[in-house]
């Protein structure tokens, strides 16, 4: 059983993982021969990350129902999104995940993670996706967690970056009645770059843990985080987010924000930003900050006839906007605007 003290989670036991029956891998056997997608067969173990916990990565490598492993050759390069969707009902009620992607030098893909539910079932989902990024390559992950209020969900993310290889992480986080979601990106090679955007919205009784992490080994490494959050009723989340560099890091920059709107006086937000350096020639920035909405900008848009739920509801759209924007697919970003709507119809 597992004690999670930082968002009240007592005695958590895992559930039995049935077969995940569905498909969930979009135009699994249609991409040319440069490019190996299909469903994980075997996994292995990198000692070196254990995301959420030893627990969680232990439970992921010994009882792994669904996943995928993607493989790009070198020069590859994918101009359409990949699409990765597992959708939980009674039939389907966990996912334990298990990704690995792979980029050869000089590869470039998008990949979008979506998970979500029926109304009816209470879902479980705890995955790990791992990133291999070789010289020169482009990776983006986007992940989408829209799981229904009486689910959980726990996802560990970790990236291995070389020589000016790049990974994008987005991150949306809107559901689960607990969520627990961590990044680390370990930039190894010269002038690697990992970046990190994120949206979460807590409402309900809603427990987050979030956990992101940028790791600068190699010199003149280039690191981003970028956090946009909003809570409101009674939710509850702990932000921790942490650039390290490494000894070997020099020339190396980071910079991490943090920014939460409150929108009720009874939410709890902790936010933990850590700079962590073994090398003197780098340079690290961090930030976090919370607050409720601007009364100069709720005023405004009241004054043009806009109700207050709206003027509020306006105000955080904006805010989420620009990291919204960067999804690549537009049916997605309505779905997703539609439930940041629909959580706010409900408050």
């Amino acid at each position: 059983m597992i004690t999670w003290k930082r968002i009240g989670l007592d005695n958590l036991t895992f559930p039995d993982v049935p077969e995940y029956s569905k498909d969930f891998i979009d135009g699994e056997v249609n991409h040319p021969k440069e490019i190996k997608l299909y469903k994980t067969k075997e996994v292995f173990n990198d000692y070196e990350y254990h995301g959420l916990g030893k627990e969680f990565i232990e439970y992921i490598n010994n009882n792994y129902n669904s996943g995928a492993t993607l493989i790009l050759s070198r020069g590859t390069k994918i101009n359409e999104p990949i699409k990765i969707e597992f959708t939980m009902d009674d039939d389907n009620p966990s996912v334990v995940d298990y990704n690995i992607i792979v980029a050869e030098e000089g590869s470039e893909a998008t990949i979008i993670f979506d998970y979500k539910s029926d109304h009816a079932v209470s879902a479980f989902h705890n995955g790990l996706t791992k990133v291999y990024a070789k010289e020169n390559s482009i990776i983006n992950i986007i992940k989408i967690q829209r799981l229904n209020d009486s689910s959980m969900n726990f996802d560990s993310n970790v990236a291995y970056v070389e020589g000016r290889g790049k990974v994008n992480w987005i991150s949306i986080e809107l559901g689960s009645s607990i969520s627990g979601a961590n990044y680390t990106t370990f930039l190894n090679g010269e002038a690697s770059e990992g970046n990190l955007s994120t949206i979460y919205l807590g409402d309900g009784t809603r427990r987050m843990d979030l956990g992101y992490t940028m790791i600068h080994k190699g010199p003149r490494s280039i690191s981003n985080i970028d956090t946009k959050g909003v809570l409101m009723d009674q939710a509850r989340k702990v932000f921790r987010g942490n650039l390290d560099f490494k000894k070997g890091a020099r020339l190396s920059k980071g910079s991490e924000e943090e920014y939460v709107i409150l929108l009720d006086p009874k939410v709890k937000s902790d936010s933990i930003p850590g700079l962590f350096c073994e090398e003197d020639d780098v340079m690290g920035n961090h930030a976090a900050s919370a607050g409720q909405i601007d009364n100069n900008k709720l005023f405004y848009l009241m004054s043009r006839g806009l109700s207050e739920r709206d003027a509020k509801k306006l105000i955080v759209e904006s805010s989420f906007r620009p990291i919204i924007n960067n999804i690549p697919s537009e049916t997605l970003r309505k779905e997703i605007n539609a439930e940041v709507e629909r959580r706010f119809l409900n408050a």
